[in-house]
């Protein structure tokens, strides 16, 4: 199975948490944010009792390394794998330069917030990605999912921590109404006999 989660509220949203952000390009998450991934946490908890092994991917924007640390402490995971693949929406109009090599993550791993959790660097490609299309962008997610479709195993569970943008692509493949995405949203895909992502079976929670 492989959960897509979408981060918790970001601080740029709050006029409180905006003083605090140490990057304007990876604001971290609100109070509020927090909440919201301990209860995708518990809906989360439910479903992923039949799996002898979890992983947890995030991408490496700051939101959403907080909101996986949180879903990682409920289920009680240590490890977080950082994935460039799943990382936010590079538009040249949300970024004038390329955002990763300066993420939070990238310029002062020893900050709180990174702190009571193991994160393993699997970041790749971080100048190859940027500018992109939509069409880039989506590429990139169902290609990623695809493959870990391929290559996960039947007792293996699979959460993605990331943006809005691939939880739109999938529930889009299933022509799933898009509208409702918010903070930390949930889907799933329980992989059947196919490994193609339009024949497996979709949940929303």
């Amino acid at each position: 199975m492989i959960f897509l989660v979408r981060h918790g509220e970001r601080a740029d949203n709050c006029e409180v948490e905006k003083q605090n952000i140490v990057n304007p390009s990876d604001p971290h998450l609100t109070p509020t944010g927090c909440t919201q991934a301990l209860q995708a946490g518990k809906s989360i908890q439910q479903e992923i009792q039949a799996y002898s092994c979890v992983d947890i991917q995030s991408s490496p924007f700051l939101r959403c390394i907080m909101t996986a640390k949180i879903i990682a402490s409920h289920i009680n995971k240590e490890e977080v794998s950082l994935k460039t693949e799943i990382c936010e929406t590079l538009y040249p109009h949300f970024f004038s330069k390329n955002p990763l090599p300066e993420l939070v993550i990238n310029t002062d791993p020893t900050l709180t917030y990174f702190t009571g959790i193991t994160l393993i660097d699997q970041q790749s490609n971080q100048n190859e990605i940027y500018p992109e299309t939509l069409e880039n962008v989506t590429n990139r997610i169902m290609s990623y999912v695809q493959q870990l479709l391929k290559t996960i195993e039947p007792e293996q569970c699979v959460i993605l921590i990331t943006h809005q943008r691939p939880l739109k692509t999938i529930l889009e493949l299933f022509n799933q109404n898009t509208d409702n995405v918010g903070y930390c949203k949930v889907i799933s895909l329980r992989k059947g006999e196919s490994t193609q992502i339009e024949e497996c079976e979709l949940k929303i929670y």
